[in-house]
C-alpha cells in the first residue's frame, strides 16, 4: 500500500472523528426530523401572514442549528434556504437576514474546520486573486459600498473554502435533495403569496416562487432537475422518485412563463433524448422508458391544465412587436452597458469598475429604475474588464480541477486506488452547466453572493460518483462504498 494512499486515509479518519464529535450534538437537533418540515411551515406562514416575529423566530432555530451543527449540516441548510432568500429580505433591515445566516455559518465553518483545513495551494490563490482584484476599486467606491464588498468577499471565499479545502468532502446527493426540496418550499411560499395577495387582471401570471425573479427561479428548476438525473445516472440501486420528482421540476418551470426557460428547457431536453437514444447503459434505458411512462400519465391526467399553460405560454412568447419589448428592454440594457464597457478608460477596460462600484458609477435606468446589464457576460467585462473576465473564467476552471482532484482522492482512499473507478466526466453532469450558461444571457449574477454557491454545486456535480458519498445514521458517519468495493455501478462511467 504506498504512502499517499495511507496519508489520505489517516486524513479522512482524523475528519470523520472531528464530524463525529459534531454529531452528538447535530443528533439532538436532526438534520431531517422535524426541523426541516418545521422550517418550511414557519416559513410558509410568515410568506401568508408577513409577521416579522416569525421571520424572527425561524432565524433564531436555524441560528441554533448552525451553532450546533457540523460544517456539512451547515452547508445542506444553506443550499436548502438558496430558492427562497427573497423571502429574507425586509423593510426594516440594512441586508437580508439570510445574509447573517450565511455569515454565521462562514464563522462556524472556519472555527470548526480550522484544525483539520488542507487547502489547495493553487486553488487558494486563486481565491485571493478575485478578492485581489474586487480590492482594485475600493479607493474609488463610496463608503456605503465597502459593507456589501466586505460581504460579498467573505461569502464569495467560504463558497470557495468548500471546493478548495480537500479535507471537506460533503454528500452531493444530499445537497441535491436539500436543494430540490427547497424549490419545493420556495414554491409553496410563493403560492401563498399569490393566494392572499390581490389578483392581477392580466391574461397570465409568471410564477416565481420566493425565488425573486421567473428568470432565476426557472434556472434553479433545471439546475436540480439534472442534478437528480445525473443522481439517478451514478446510482448503483436508482430510486425512480428521482424521474418523477425531475419531471415535477421541469412542469413547475414552464409556470415562470420565461422565454429563456422556454428556450433552454427545450435545448436540454432535446439533448438528453439524444443522449438517451444513443447511449446503452443500463441506467439509462430504465431512465428513457420511465420518462416516457411519467410523460404519458401526467399528459392524460393533466390533459386540460397543460393545455392551459401552453395557451398562456403561446401569449406570453406572442407579446411585442419589437425587440426590446420581447427581451423585456434586456436588448436596450445590453446595448448600454456595451457602450458603457466601450467607452471606458484604458484602466477600466482592463479591469473594471468593481462589482459593487459598476452599477451605481454607471447610471443605467429604466422607467426611473437603475437597472443591471441582465447578462452576466458583458456584467463580468463592466465590472472586471478583459483581464479580470480572463482571470474570473481561469479561477471557475480551476475549482472544477481542484473537484477533480478531491474526487479522484476520494475514490483512490475507497477503493485502494483502483484507477478504472477514478471519477470521470458524465454527459448528464454537463446538462446543468450548459443550461446555467445560457440563463446568465439574461441574468446579471456576479455581484450577488448565492451565485458562487450555485457554482458550488455546479463543480461538486461535475465528478459526482456514488462512491464519493458518505451516510450518516446514528450520529456515526459510515462510507457507503466499504461493503461495495468490487461492485460495479450499474451505470458504468460515460
Amino acid at each position: 500500500m504506498s504512502q499517499r494512499f495511507v496519508n489520505s486515509s489517516h486524513e479522512l479518519k482524523g475528519t470523520e472523528l472531528s464530524n463525529r464529535k459534531m454529531l452528538s450534538y447535530a443528533s439532538r437537533f436532526p438534520r431531517v426530523g422535524w426541523f426541516y418540515p418545521s422550517m418550511s411551515i414557519m416559513l410558509m406562514l410568515y410568506a401568508g401572514t408577513q409577521q416579522t416575529s416569525l421571520l424572527l423566530a425561524t432565524m433564531v432555530c436555524m441560528g441554533i442549528y448552525i451553532a450546533i451543527s457540523s460544517a456539512d449540516f451547515n452547508f445542506y441548510l444553506l443550499v436548502f434556504l438558496l430558492p427562497s432568500l427573497s423571502l429574507f429580505v425586509t423593510e426594516q433591515a440594512d441586508s437580508s437576514f439570510a445574509t447573517m445566516l450565511f455569515l454565521a455559518a462562514l464563522v462556524k465553518h472556519v472555527a470548526s474546520r480550522m484544525s483539520s483545513m488542507k487547502l489547495h495551494v493553487v486553488g487558494l490563490l486563486g481565491v485571493l486573486g478575485i478578492i485581489l482584484l474586487e480590492l482594485l476599486h475600493v479607493f474609488t467606491y463610496l463608503s456605503e459600498w465597502i459593507n456589501p464588498t466586505v460581504r460579498w468577499i467573505a461569502l464569495m471565499l467560504y463558497a470557495s473554502l468548500l471546493i478548495i479545502d480537500m479535507n471537506f468532502k460533503p454528500n452531493f446527493k444530499r445537497a441535491v435533495y436539500m436543494f430540490t426540496c427547497g424549490i419545493f418550499v420556495s414554491s409553496g411560499c410563493g403560492l401563498v403569496m399569490n393566494i392572499i395577495s390581490a389578483s392581477t387582471s392580466a391574461p397570465f401570471r409568471r410564477f416565481e416562487g420566493v425565488g425573486g425573479d421567473p428568470n432565476g427561479f426557472g434556472m434553479m428548476v433545471l439546475m436540480a432537475a439534472f442534478f437528480l438525473l445525473h443522481v439517478y445516472k451514478q446510482a448503483r440501486q436508482p430510486n425512480i422518485l428521482l424521474i418523477y420528482s425531475s419531471l415535477g421540476l421541469l412542469l413547475l418551470g414552464l409556470t415562470t412563463l420565461s422565454r429563456t426557460y422556454f428556450l433552454t428547457m427545450g435545448l436540454m431536453v432535446l439533448l438528453l433524448l439524444g443522449y438517451m437514444a444513443m447511449t446503452s447503459d443500463r441506467n439509462s434505458r430504465r431512465m428513457r422508458s420511465k420518462i416516457i411512462g411519467a410523460v404519458a400519465i401526467v399528459g392524460a391526467a393533466f390533459a386540460i391544465p397543460v393545455i392551459q399553460l401552453v395557451q398562456s405560454i403561446m401569449k406570453r412568447m406572442s407579446i411585442g412587436s419589437s425587440l426590446d419589448t420581447m427581451t423585456g428592454s434586456r436588448s436596450y440594457l445590453a446595448e448600454q452597458y456595451w457602450m458603457v464597457f466601450r467607452d471606458s478608460s484604458w484602466w477600466e477596460l482592463l479591469v473594471g469598475r468593481g462589482i459593487i462600484g459598476y452599477l451605481p458609477q454607471s447610471r443605467i435606468a429604466v422607467h426611473g429604475q437603475q437597472m443591471g446589464p441582465h447578462n452576466t457576460y458583458l456584467e463580468s467585462l463592466v465590472a472586471w474588464g478583459l483581464v479580470g473576465t480572463v482571470f474570473f473564467v481561469a479561477f471557475v476552471m480551476l475549482l472544477a480541477y481542484v473537484q477533480r482532484v478531491k474526487s479522484n482522492r476520494r475514490d483512490l482512499c475507497i477503493l485502494s486506488g483502483s484507477a478504472n473507478t477514478r471519477s470521470k466526466l458524465s454527459f448528464l453532469a454537463l446538462l446543468p452547466i450548459l443550461s446555467t450558461m445560457i440563463f446568465l444571457l439574461s441574468l446579471h449574477s456576479l455581484a450577488m453572493y448565492t451565485t458562487y454557491f450555485y457554482l458550488v454545486l455546479l463543480v461538486m456535480n461535475l465528478y459526482y460518483t456514488e462512491q464519493e458519498s458518505t451516510e450518516v445514521k446514528d450520529g456515526i458517519i459510515i462510507n457507503s462504498s466499504d461493503s461495495a468495493v468490487s461492485t460495479v455501478r450499474g451505470s458504468g462511467h460515460i
